[in-house]
């Protein structure tokens, strides 16, 4: 049986090449703010590395994906399949890959909603992604956030979770309830 890593390197091979470049970023952004927050980089990496494995799965095999895998589908998640990408590749991961290391499924699970349960691998993951040089170069309004990263992760965070918040509603879109239950959590910190 292939290990761990030969079975998610032939996933990754498999991705298209704008996905890979943009989890390369990720992963070693992942990996800078672990090492200056003294969080398992290994950890960081790994579900930096893994976090979009599913991403560009269209709708039938995202809802598919997560039938098979038992993953609850929500009417957020039912309207825009997509959103199901993190919660698939952590499953797969488990499931297909043999991963075990809780942290980085969490991670990975929630890397597009954020949850209110998301531990320091969970956060590193969830501003790597969003705060990856290209994004911030797409969204210049970014960077500010960026640099707080490296001082005040969870202060980051927030105002992360806040202008996506913004965002969304600005367009009358459905606000996952965990986003809203971890934008709560880091207010009350």
């Amino acid at each position: 049986m292939p290990s761990t890593e030969v079975v998610i390197a032939k996933k990754f091979n498999n991705l298209l090449r704008p996905l890979q470049v943009h989890i390369n970023r990720t992963t070693v952004l992942a990996g800078e703010l672990a090492e200056i927050h003294g969080v398992d980089t290994n950890a960081c990496e790994l579900a930096a590395s893994t976090h979009d494995l599913f991403r560009s799965e269209p709708d039938f095999a995202q809802i598919s994906t997560a039938e098979r895998y038992g993953i609850p589908i929500g009417d957020i998640e039912a309207g825009i399949p997509m959103l199901l990408h993190g919660p698939n590749a952590a499953a797969w991961l488990e499931n297909e890959a043999g991963l075990t290391d809780n942290r980085v499924l969490e991670a990975v699970r929630w890397h597009t909603f954020g949850s209110p349960e998301i531990d320091d691998v969970g956060k590193i993951l969830y501003l790597a992604d969003k705060l990856e040089p290209g994004k911030v170069i797409a969204d210049p309004s970014l960077e500010p956030i960026r640099q707080m990263a490296e001082s005040h992760p969870d202060k980051a965070l927030l105002e992360l979770l806040e202008k996506r918040l913004e965002n969304q509603v600005s367009k009358s879109l459905q606000v996952h309830p965990y986003t809203l239950a971890l934008i709560e959590n880091l207010r009350s910190d």
